[in-house]
């Protein structure tokens, strides 16, 4: 079986142009990622630099890597995106309706609807956090 490979965590330490890179040459692609010792003179350093190579090999040397597409992860942000916002419009008394939420991300107003049931059903599930007691008082 494939190791899933993360190309947010790549982006966070190499920077956008390495991600994109490595979305452009090897998206959609399953791959045997070299040892470290020969990352930088693989195949994969040629198409998608040796730097981005060496540090995918330092994670996931010698396993079988299934590498994200281009499309997935555009449908991934797209996804995030429409939770944040109906997150953000809220989700007992929303200030956005289920209609402009809907019109804005291309879906229709019931996936709104199911999404903001989704997300109450997490939220009574999520443990109760106790009060923080504050760090400081006033003297």
């Amino acid at each position: 079986m494939s190791e899933r490979f993360d190309i947010d965590e790549l982006e966070a330490d190499l920077g956008q142009a390495s991600a994109l890179r490595v979305l452009a040459n090897v998206g959609g692609q399953r791959r045997t990622v070299p040892l470290p010792v020969n990352a930088a003179k693989s195949a994969l350093a040629q198409e998608i630099g040796p730097m981005a190579a060496r540090w995918i090999a330092d994670r996931l040397g010698g396993e079988t890597v299934a590498f994200p597409s281009r499309t997935g992860r555009d449908a991934s942000e797209r996804a995030a995106q429409l939770r944040a916002d109906v997150l953000e419009a809220g989700l007992t008394d929303p200030i956005r309706s289920a209609n402009d939420i809907a019109g804005a991300h291309g879906v229709t107003s019931r996936r709104v609807e199911q999404l903001r049931q989704e997300l109450r059903a997490e939220l009574a599930q999520a443990p109760r956090r106790k009060p923080q007691l504050p760090l400081f008082r006033d003297l």
